[in-house]
């Protein structure tokens, strides 16, 4: 798998190299993105020294830390899921289903975002200019990526059962903004919500909790289970899923 990795990230870089416009539009836009989130936190602790136990400090490290994860995420994964949808309803997963590899894979890494790579060492970055990055820092920014994918795979795969997966991809995004924001500020059962069954904390706020050493001795079980559980239930709705799949050839 690694040396299908290999060529399908040979094949994009080589594709999008071509359009250098495209590249500095991106790069333009995420930075804008980055600046407002930090902007909208600078004008909260104008007015605080703390919100809901974050410091300022802390705030920009689980910024850094989101922004690394969220740019990995973006980088080899995000396009793949939009495209997942019409792969099913056109009929055109069959040539995944046929060839030697397994399919979601070849799904998931097939298109990439080369020309937002440059936003995972701006968010390291930011880390490190507002704490320290650790040799645990990597296994978190990369748990962050692993729920991201089991959360947006979880939205995606319903295309099995409507005619519109698109819809339930926007939603998802409409409920991104939960995973910009630090977890602790949420009332007690959205928080609860945000770390189990739509777990839009567990991409960022939960991590930098980890590295900043406030996480509570039960919410490393919480860790644990919530990637086993969505994978658990991402592979039982792909294994339904395929046999309601009708291909081009039916």
């Amino acid at each position: 798998m690694f040396r299908i990795f290999l060529v399908q990230l040979k094949n994009n870089f080589t594709r999008q190299i071509m359009y250098r416009s495209n590249f500095l539009t991106l790069l333009l836009v995420d930075i804008t993105w980055m600046a407002i989130e930090m902007l909208f936190f600078d004008a909260l602790y104008a007015h605080n020294a703390s919100i809901a136990g974050w410091s300022k400090t802390q705030t920009y490290f689980f910024l850094g830390l989101f922004f690394t994860s969220d740019a990995i995420f973006t980088v080899f994964l995000q396009r793949n899921f939009w495209s997942f949808s019409d792969l099913v309803n056109q009929g055109e997963l069959d040539i995944f289903l046929l060839k030697p590899a397994n399919p979601v894979f070849l799904i998931l890494t097939r298109f990439m975002n080369i020309s937002s790579i440059t936003n995972i060492p701006l968010g390291l970055w930011i880390m490190n200019h507002y704490g320290n990055i650790t040799l645990s820092t990597p296994f978190w920014a990369l748990y962050g990526v692993l729920i991201a994918c089991l959360l947006r795979f979880t939205f995606s795969i319903v295309v099995f059962w409507t005619d519109r997966g698109q819809s339930l991809s926007r939603f998802y995004y409409q409920l991104f903004p939960f995973a910009t924001k630090p977890d602790t500020i949420y009332p007690s059962p959205l928080r609860l919500i945000l770390r189990t069954i739509l777990p839009f904390a567990c991409i960022g706020s939960v991590p930098a909790r980890a590295l900043l050493g406030m996480l509570e001795p039960h919410e490393y079980i919480l860790i644990i289970m919530v990637p086993i559980a969505f994978f658990v239930l991402n592979t039982a709705l792909w294994k339904k899923g395929l046999k309601r799949y009708q291909s081009a050839s039916s």
